[in-house]
């Protein structure tokens, strides 16, 4: 009556011990290539989609051309502040000259007639003591922050479609290690319920418990592994906008890289990371601001001009250039012009508003240095601590291995008791489990070593599937 749950169990560890992901995987991605179902993504493609088709990738592209289109506009607005005037209005006919007219003063009972207007005017600065410079400086300065932003934004995704991708990678470890070993430890449940049942004097209900709390560890496991693989399936659809794909037949592997020390991740950080370049575009805009205010206490120097023209056809046209009629009356002016603002006294109060602006943002550059350093320090440690727990997790799993191989022979022979091979087998399916997971970390804190300090960690995120 034992050894049919024996043989129950030893089939559960067959499939764990063995686990022949890759090539099950391989077979399953044959069979669906020939039924025409979604081709096969690796991470690499799937961030490649992600950057192309991501809507904040768009996103960041606008805001660069908004700043770029804002510097052009500080290079050539400012020499094209002209102005056109033009209207049509009616006047009572008038006539007559300067001497006599028959006409009243106001003459509103004559017939009224229209009257035509023109005029351009405008100004060109010709020196303006660091204003239009400093104006330049900081649409400059937004363009360099829209630029890293975008660099931002796209690091972002990497890790995003990268954390995913690894996420679903264990997923499909975990489920397809699950299908494989729960069906057979429920039927060795119901086996032993049944010896039970049958009064078999080798069994007891506490082998019965123990199996029962073991296969609902398991079952609960199965259930964050379902989860965890919807999830991050959504997250990869949401993230690279490809509704149907298929990952690779492989298994999770750890990612090959040579950690170099802390200090250097931090260097490269400091040196490369994107919100360092948009924190520096920030102060240099704080700068320009600070440079007009101070400008703001000294005039502008400017060609200005004016061509202005009317025509009244019911009011006589005076002749004599030292009559002025605005009815009938054509000027041209053109010359130089100083304009002064007076407000001193509120420019004082500008600067200083300016001055202390531009203080508050280098004080926030140096506290986000601070944080940055500590960002990449806890990544680096992460990824050290999880490299030890894929090492650690994988002692762990070739003991149980060999743990729940001399307990099936024990069994065979009648030397182990039936909790034993059960508190084996649990042993193993958990540290197989472990395992897994540790690996799943350790490629995650590497994606977000490798975001947090800007630096080209890992030439091939997808491991060769051997």
């Amino acid at each position: 009556m034992r050894r049919p749950c024996l043989a129950c169990l030893l089939s559960v560890t067959s499939v764990l011990l063995c686990a022949p992901l890759a090539a099950q995987r391989a077979d399953e991605a044959a069979a669906a290539e020939e039924e025409g179902e979604p081709p096969v993504l690796n991470v690499t493609q799937l961030v490649q989609r992600a950057e192309r088709t991501y809507p904040g990738m768009s996103a960041a592209q606008a805001r660069i051309r908004a700043a770029r289109a804002q510097l052009d506009e500080a290079w050539v607005s400012p020499f094209f502040q002209s102005w056109i005037t033009a209207g049509v209005s009616l006047a009572p006919e008038v006539r007559g000259s300067p001497i006599f007219s028959p006409d009243p003063q106001l003459p509103i009972d004559n017939p009224w007639q229209p009257v035509l207007g023109f005029s351009i005017e405008g100004i060109i600065p010709l020196w303006t003591f660091g204003k239009l410079p400093a104006a330049r400086d900081a649409a400059r300065a937004g363009v360099r922050a829209a630029e890293a932003d975008r660099t931002r934004v796209r690091q972002q995704l990497r890790y995003d479609v990268r954390r995913a991708y690894f996420g679903l990678q264990l997923a499909l470890d975990l489920r397809q290690m699950f299908d494989e070993g729960l069906p057979a430890i429920r039927e060795a449940a119901e086996r032993l319920e049944a010896q039970i049942a049958e009064g078999d004097a080798e069994v007891n209900e506490l082998d019965q418990y123990r199996l029962a709390t073991a296969l609902a560890e398991i079952e609960a496991r199965e259930a964050d592994a379902i989860r965890l693989e919807q999830t991050t399936r959504q997250a990869l659809v949401i993230l690279t906008g490809v509704r149907h794909f298929r990952i690779p037949p492989c298994p999770i592997e750890p990612v090959e890289v040579e950690l170099e020390p802390r200090a250097h991740y931090v260097a490269q950080a400091t040196e490369r990371r994107p919100e360092v370049r948009m924190l520096e575009a920030a102060v240099r805009a704080r700068q320009a601001g600070l440079d007009v205010a101070q400008a703001g206490f000294f005039p502008d120097l400017a060609l200005a001009y004016r061509f202005g023209t009317t025509y009244a056809p019911g009011i006589t046209d005076q002749g004599n250039p030292f009559v002025i009629d605005q009815a009938n009356y054509t000027s041209i002016q053109a010359g130089l012009v100083l304009r002064w603002s007076l407000d001193l006294w509120g420019n004082v109060h500008r600067v200083d508003r300016a001055s202390a602006l531009l203080d508050d943002t280098r004080e926030r550059s140096r506290e986000a240095s601070r944080g940055l350093e500590l960002e990449v320090s806890e990544a680096y440690e992460s990824a050290q601590a999880a490299q030890r727990q894929v090492e650690a997790w994988g002692r762990g799993r070739r003991s149980a291995r060999r743990w729940f191989i001399a307990a099936a022979q024990g069994r065979d022979v009648g030397t182990v008791e039936a909790r034993d091979l059960v508190d084996a087998a649990r042993a193993y399916f958990g540290a197989r489990f472990g395992h897994l997971k540790a690996i799943h970390d350790y490629n995650a804190a590497l994606a977000n070593l490798e975001r947090t300090s800007a630096d080209r960690l890992v030439h091939a995120w997808q491991p060769p599937c051997e």
